[in-house]
């Protein structure tokens, strides 16, 4: 496995070209699940990963804010398990969906495990900002990267801001990855691997906004957005 996400990393078309044949090797031995645990774990730490992004993006933005500090941290904890949920129910819903998607851009069509493989693949850059950015914010600047509050230390203020634009580049380096997958998996062109790449994000955005709107119906509280 080690192996396999090296490649990935340095040479992701090939690599993840490997990892498709692995899986087919797996598929005519029957082992289940075909694509292994390894992309579904890898799609929560990137739905995570991502929740967290979005929280202090959101914040710095000022399109959210956090009502009060009291369970802040269970907030935080919440997000991205929530965020990982999320993430593995967009792989589920691409795997379903993807394949007729590529088809019709003219591809392959890969089964769904193949897809499913592709998006772990995709979401590998993201073990970073949550393995290792997470730990730094939390003791460089503590909770407050994750709120409205404003920063005065100039230490904390540098940090919150190179922690994002090294999270939000992961999420750049995640979207290759996915293109290169799509070229992979359904044997495309590089442009319409990119509007195959396209179907994913919108099944991520699908899931999302569907749980957003979920939570519409739920009785707002003082009617602060978080």
């Amino acid at each position: 496995m080690g192996l396999t996400l090296r490649s990935v990393l340095l040479s992701p078309r090939a690599g993840i070209a490997g990892a498709l044949s692995h899986a087919d090797r797996r598929r005519r031995t029957g082992g289940r699940p075909v694509e292994g645990f390894a992309p579904s774990l890898l799609a929560a730490i990137g739905g995570a990963s991502l929740s967290l992004l979005w929280l202090k993006v959101g914040a710095l933005m000022g399109v959210r804010e956090v009502c009060s500090a009291a369970y802040l941290t269970g907030f935080i904890v919440a997000a991205a398990v929530l965020g990982g949920i999320l993430g593995l129910l967009a792989q589920s819903l691409w795997g379903a969906a993807g394949g007729p998607m590529l088809r019709a851009l003219g591809g392959d069509r890969p089964d769904a495990y193949e897809l499913r493989l592709v998006w772990g693949a995709a979401a590998l850059p993201q073990v970073f900002p949550l393995f290792v950015l997470l730990p730094l914010d939390l003791l460089i600047v503590g909770r407050d990267s994750f709120t409205t509050t404003r920063l005065v230390d100039p230490v904390s203020t540098a940090w919150a801001a190179f922690s994002i634009a090294l999270a939000a580049s992961a999420a750049v380096w995640s979207l290759f990855l996915l293109v290169r997958g799509v070229q992979a998996a359904g044997s495309l062109p590089r442009w319409r691997a990119v509007a195959g790449a396209s179907t994913a994000l919108l099944c991520l955005a699908a899931v999302v906004g569907a749980f957003a709107a979920a939570t519409f119906l739920l009785p707002q509280g003082a009617g602060c957005p978080t």
